[in-house]
């Protein structure tokens, strides 16, 4: 009985490891490119599994594309001095992306109009907090 348990067991996690790899895959983004993108926030989603900021970049030619670039959790951002109401409509920010397609991104690091740094995707001690949260 203990070996069919363990076999079942083995077989679900088997089937269903690799749906947790596809979510967290980056085949989409290319990772050897890194674009910044000056705009000004359309829209801040705090939600799971992603936090996601939406942004319009205005090109040369007045042209404006809108970006969505994801994020961690809202957890993960949290630890890094982000909550959910650290960016408005009309905020101006420069986004750090691995583009994708379809103006899709995957955000590296976010400054705001003047420069100072608010997130670092991967923790630099060097990076304020957001919004003048101290360390």
């Amino acid at each position: 009985m203990k070996i069919q348990r363990l076999l079942a067991f083995t077989i679900f996690v088997g089937m269903f490891s690799g749906l947790a790899i596809a979510h967290h895959s980056t085949a989409g983004y290319d990772m050897k490119k890194t674009t910044p993108l000056k705009g000004t926030v359309a829209q801040f989603i705090w939600r799971n599994p992603h936090v996601i900021l939406v942004w319009d970049v205005k090109d040369e030619s007045g042209k404006v594309t809108r970006w969505s670039g994801e994020m961690n959790s809202p957890i993960s951002v949290t630890g890094l001095g982000l909550n959910r109401d650290s960016f408005k409509p009309g905020d101006e920010l420069t986004v750090t992306v691995h583009p994708g397609p379809n103006a899709q991104a995957l955000v590296l690091t976010i400054a705001d109009g003047k420069g100072k740094m608010i997130l670092d995707r991967y923790g630099d001690e060097d990076a304020p907090r957001a919004r003048g949260e101290k360390k």
